[in-house]
């Protein structure tokens, strides 16, 4: 059976107080400079709203099954809980004028 050559760690091995290598070349690149990354593609502009103030939190006690209701109503819809309970919050407000 033949021995397996050990792989050297020359160049890997930092000693302690040695300047930090500029730059490591990586396994399956080529001594060439490497091509640019493509830039991420631009996110979507908001129209500019007025800041809203710092969130307050809040808790909401609900029975077992109004729980559960809001769970089926909130998946069904593809919401999140607070989605669901901000909807429904600021359509009470709006209809009371306040």
């Amino acid at each position: 059976m033949s021995a397996k050559a050990t792989p050297s760690l020359d160049g890997f091995i930092q000693t302690k107080g040695a300047s930090r290598p500029d730059a490591m070349q990586q396994r399956g690149t080529s001594s060439s400079t490497a091509p640019e990354p493509e830039a991420p593609p631009a996110m979507p502009v908001r129209p500019a709203q007025a800041p809203e103030p710092r969130a307050k939190a809040l808790t909401l006690r609900l029975s077992e099954s109004q729980y559960q209701r809001l769970r089926r109503f909130a998946f069904d819809r593809g919401l999140s809980h607070q989605d669901v309970l901000e909807q429904a919050l600021m359509d009470l407000l709006g209809r009371s004028g306040s």
